[in-house]
C-alpha cells in the first residue's frame, strides 16, 4: 500500500509553492492586461517571478495560513506592477506607474479574493492527506487477523492516532468514529 506524501515536503511542496508563485504573477500580468497595459514579460519580471517561487516553495513546509497567502499576493503585486509598468515606460517612475485608488483597490480586492481560494485550496490539500492517513490506519487494523474464539481487538481511539491526522481548522466532523467504518 503506497503511502501519500506530506504536502509539506518533496514533490507537493513544490508544486504548491509554484501554484501560490505562479498564481501571483498570472494575477498582476493579468490586472496589467485589464488596466489597458501591453502584455509584458521583462527579464527582470522574470528573474523577480523565479525569486518569488523559491520564496514560496521554501514557505509550503507547513500549511499556510489566509493572512500569509494574502499578504506574498499583495506584496508580489506592488513589485509586479512596478516592473511591468517601469518595463513598458523605460524604467522611469512616472504618474501611470504609480497605482491610483481604484487600482490600488483592484489589486487589494483581487489579491483578496485568490488568497481566500488558494486558502481553501490549501486546507483541502491537507485535509485529503490526514484523511488518507485515517485510511490506511483503518485498513491496517482490519487486517489484524483475530484467531476464532480470541476476544474481538479493541477500537482505538482517537487520542491514540498520530497527530496532524485530524485537520485542524473547519467544521466538527461528525459522523461515526474513524475505524468502526
Amino acid at each position: 500500500m503506497s503511502r501519500v506524501p506530506p504536502p509539506g515536503r518533496g514533490l507537493p511542496r513544490f508544486v504548491r509553492g509554484g501554484v501560490l508563485a505562479g498564481f501571483c504573477l498570472l494575477l498582476s500580468l493579468t490586472a496589467h492586461v485589464a488596466g489597458g497595459g501591453a502584455p509584458h514579460l521583462s527579464p527582470g519580471l522574470l528573474v523577480a517571478g523565479a525569486l518569488l517561487a523559491v520564496v514560496c516553495v521554501a514557505a509550503a513546509d507547513r500549511q499556510r495560513g489566509l493572512g500569509g497567502i494574502v499578504a506574498v499576493l499583495g506584496t508580489s503585486q506592488v513589485l509586479f506592477h512596478l516592473l511591468s509598468a517601469g518595463g513598458e515606460h523605460g524604467g522611469t517612475v512616472t504618474a501611470t506607474v504609480t497605482p491610483g485608488a481604484s487600482m490600488m483597490l483592484t489589486h487589494a480586492v483581487a489579491a483578496a479574493i485568490v488568497g481566500v481560494l488558494l486558502a481553501h485550496g490549501e486546507r483541502l490539500v491537507w485535509s485529503l492527506v490526514a484523511l488518507c492517513g485515517v485510511l490506511r490506519a483503518s485498513r491496517l487494523v482490519r487486517l489484524l487477523v483475530t484467531p476464532p474464539g480470541a476476544p474481538p481487538v479493541p477500537a482505538l481511539e482517537r487520542a491514540n492516532l498520530p497527530q496532524g491526522v485530524f485537520p485542524r481548522s473547519g467544521p466538527a466532523w461528525r459522523g461515526p468514529p474513524v475505524l468502526s467504518i
